[in-house]
């Protein structure tokens, strides 16, 4: 009786032991389980931790303002320019035209080259080329753009008088002062065969005498060439000769 009590408590004891041993396996496995999507989202880097790196930094954009540069055709007047640029000054210009030219030409024109380092300075010139004495500019500019006065001549229906002495002069006395010069040739803005003539002419003698003489007979726009109004040529002819006055003086 006593071995069968015995054996029956060995029996109820064992169970208990298997019971607890396995609710306590069970419950280490889950905890096991549970705690993986932790351990690998600790192993990966947090969103966080790139933000604190310091990115780079993006190249800095070029100032074209500080980076203008122009280069002559002219020899003499860009070794000028580039003295001016060195000492922070800037090349001057003197531009001698007819009122026929808009009080926005200048503006135009410095557009045109679109550098701070040239000042151009307009000088008016009332007369026809017959008329034509000696050109008075400032002492300190160091170019000097004379207009060939082709429409003065013809406005003043002075064309059989024209006298393109009276400018070779006044150009060879500004040159002699130590200025670089150049004769500003016309557009045909009258549309006439008689100034066409005389601006083919001009064309083929200046360049030929070594005279630095800047050609608008191809200038062409769609609309009218002149103002009649205002007396004046029309803004796309002007930009038009600004155009090649900034082809023919710069490289």
């Amino acid at each position: 009786m006593k071995k069968a009590l015995i054996i029956i408590l060995l029996i109820i004891f064992g169970i208990g032991i298997y019971m607890n041993f396995g609710v306590d396996q069970s419950a280490g496995d889950n905890e096991s389980i549970a705690g993986e999507p932790a351990s690998t989202a600790s192993d990966e880097p947090s969103s966080g931790e790139g933000a604190g790196e310091e990115e780079p930094e993006p190249p800095e954009e070029t100032n074209n303002a500080n980076n203008e540069t122009v280069s002559f055709n002219q020899e003499a007047l860009n070794g000028t320019y580039e003295e001016a640029v060195a000492e922070n000054e800037p090349v001057i210009i003197d531009v001698v035209v007819p009122s026929y030219y808009s009080g926005d030409f200048i503006s135009v024109l410095s557009q045109q080259f679109g550098t701070s380092h040239i000042e151009f300075n307009r000088i008016d010139l009332d007369a026809a080329s017959s008329e034509l004495e000696t050109l008075t500019v400032n002492e300190n500019s160091d170019g000097v753009i004379i207009d060939a006065l082709q429409i003065s001549d013809y406005n003043r229906e002075m064309l059989p008088e024209r006298d393109a002495a009276r400018l070779e002069n006044a150009y060879m006395n500004l040159y002699d002062a130590g200025k670089v010069v150049y004769l500003l040739g016309n557009p045909n803005a009258h549309q006439h065969e008689n100034l066409a003539q005389v601006l083919e002419e001009d064309a083929e003698y200046f360049p030929e005498n070594d005279y630095y003489y800047i050609d608008n007979r191809g200038v062409t726009v769609e609309d009218e060439y002149y103002d009649y109004d205002s007396e004046t040529l029309t803004a796309p002819v002007e930009a038009r000769i600004a155009q090649n006055i900034h082809e023919y003086m710069v490289e």
